[in-house]
């Protein structure tokens, strides 16, 4: 298997995971179509799992050109197959979208939950969530894009 290879079906099972979760996330969509429909209730309870849903249909439709462009400086043709530092790169650019892909959820409830309660008057006290999405944001950001940096120092880090 080449290094194209394993990333791509490393980003497609990465895709089955998200559609997994969205139907794990249809216990809410069902609750909102029993209960009385309000516009927080739809934008809260049916606007992530169709988020999650595009995200996955898109992450295996991109597949093939992300694990083209995590390793850029490889030519298709006479492609060894894949290293423990190619595979640690491949691993840790997969955890990083999942933390992205995992964040667009709960960025959209965060938004409208603390929008409804300023609506009504009340003070959101969300900070504890805002921070956990900027970490998990920060974290998946630094994964996704430093991810050949990162599995190069944990390489190291096994060595000594």
């Amino acid at each position: 298997m080449t290094k194209r290879e394993m990333a791509s079906l490393s980003f497609k099972v990465l895709s089955i995971y998200t559609f997994i979760r969205v139907i794990d996330q249809l216990q809410y969509v069902f609750y909102y179509f029993q209960n009385e429909p309000v516009l927080e209730n739809l934008l809260t309870k049916i606007l992530p799992p169709l988020l999650l849903l595009f995200c996955g249909g898109l992450l295996w439709y991109l597949a093939p050109f992300l694990a083209s462009s995590v390793f850029k400086s490889s030519t298709p043709e006479n492609e060894p197959s894949a290293s423990l530092a190619d595979i640690q790169t491949v691993a840790f650019t997969v955890v990083g979208l999942f933390l992205l892909a995992s964040a667009l959820p709960e960025m959209v409830n965060v938004i409208v939950i603390s929008f409804t309660l300023w609506v009504i008057g009340s003070k959101p006290a969300l900070i504890h969530n805002i921070i956990v999405l900027f970490l998990k944001v920060g974290l998946g950001l630094w994964l996704l894009l430093g991810s050949r940096g990162f599995a190069n120092f944990i390489r190291s880090m096994q060595r000594n």
